[in-house]
């Protein structure tokens, strides 16, 4: 290819499950020699703040500025994304007894070589884009999205500490060693294979948010800068919090039903004793329950926090059910006025 920018599509090699898929391409290729860096989003259909990072990182590019090529891959799932589901045909075994035993999951179909056809959508365009692209990178970056009531995040292996900060989120993980091959990940496969991979949550799910998609625009752009592919200074938050993949977390369930009233927002510091959320009674609206951080900590999550595509979250919630998260960094970064590294 010439230098510049163009639009393809990627077609998987057979049918399964009743499709043939085209998968959307955005290749940039810079005027000078270099890495090859492939940018992908949405391999589960309801995690769409990635496509709209993609797009804007994509109208961003310097063609003048880039070494080497980025493969953009903005819609991973196409039938999935037209469905508002996570996987295709069926998410429901995500999160409630169907007898379903097929995994429906793209991001659980990663394995080294190609395997035996399975009958899946999923397998088909995970070893449709391996054995295009990813095996051949420098440089991944998967995109994905959770639920609104949480921060968004990133995550990389410790040996690329600096790859991880200079992605830019003020929040992010530090993975001690991969998991199993028998994950199907696709991180855990691009780290056997010696690729370096980051893999981030934008929230929410099912619509866009600007801020997440500045922040996964900035990522894309700041971990071209930190390779050497394009030319230009990092930008990064005042703070960043680091957590270590085993970390002090409270998982914050409550014992009464009522209405879910915070008194802090997500991303907020709370000191000790602070309280933090407050579940009122819906018969005489007096304080059912209350909590109060035991410690210094990130509120990380708050919310009536139900995971489906037909459970909203919602502020009413039941005994024992999830209603914030709070996590204990291991070290906070305070970045200097210039917001470089």
């Amino acid at each position: 290819m010439k230098t510049g920018k163009s639009r393809s599509f990627l077609e998987t090699r057979r049918y399964a499950q009743g499709v043939k898929t085209a998968i959307p391409v955005l290749t940039v290729k810079g005027q000078k020699p270099g890495p090859l860096a492939v940018v992908m989003a949405c391999q589960h259909g309801r995690e769409l703040n990635g496509i709209a990072a993609i797009e804007s990182a994509y109208s961003r590019l310097d063609l003048k500025r880039l070494k080497g090529t980025v493969i953009f891959l903005p819609v991973m799932n196409p039938v999935g994304v037209r469905m508002h589901a996570q996987d295709y045909p069926t998410e429901q075994s995500r999160y409630r007894p169907t007898g379903i035993v097929m995994n429906m999951n793209i991001n659980r179909k990663w394995h080294a070589g190609r395997p035996a056809a399975d009958g899946t959508y999923a397998l088909e365009i995970a070893s449709a884009v391996w054995d295009a692209y990813l095996k051949h990178a420098d440089l991944g970056l998967d995109l994905h999205g959770w639920t609104g009531c949480s921060l968004s995040l990133v995550w990389g292996l410790k040996k690329e500490l600096s790859l991880l900060r200079a992605f830019g989120l003020p929040w992010y993980m530090v993975v001690d060693k991969p998991g199993k091959p028998s994950s199907g990940m696709i991180e855990t496969l691009a780290w056997a294979r010696g690729i370096s991979m980051l893999t981030c949550e934008l929230v929410p799910q099912n619509t866009i948010n600007p801020e997440s998609v500045r922040l996964g625009a900035r990522g894309i752009l700041n971990s071209l800068k930190f390779i050497g592919m394009l030319e230009g200074r990092l930008e990064l938050p005042e703070a960043q919090y680091e957590f270590p993949q085993r970390h002090e977390e409270m998982v914050l369930r409550t014992p009464a039903e009522g209405l879910l009233v915070s008194d802090c927002v997500k991303g907020q510091w709370v000191r000790k004793g602070q309280r933090v959320l407050r579940i009122l009674s819906l018969e005489t609206l007096a304080t059912a329950w209350e909590f109060r951080a035991p410690h210094d900590a990130l509120v990380f999550n708050i919310g009536g926090v139900m995971w489906g595509e037909d459970m909203p979250d919602n502020s009413v919630v039941f005994p024992g059910q999830v209603v914030a998260l709070l996590k204990k960094p291991s070290r906070i970064i305070r970045n200097h006025k210039e917001n470089t590294l």
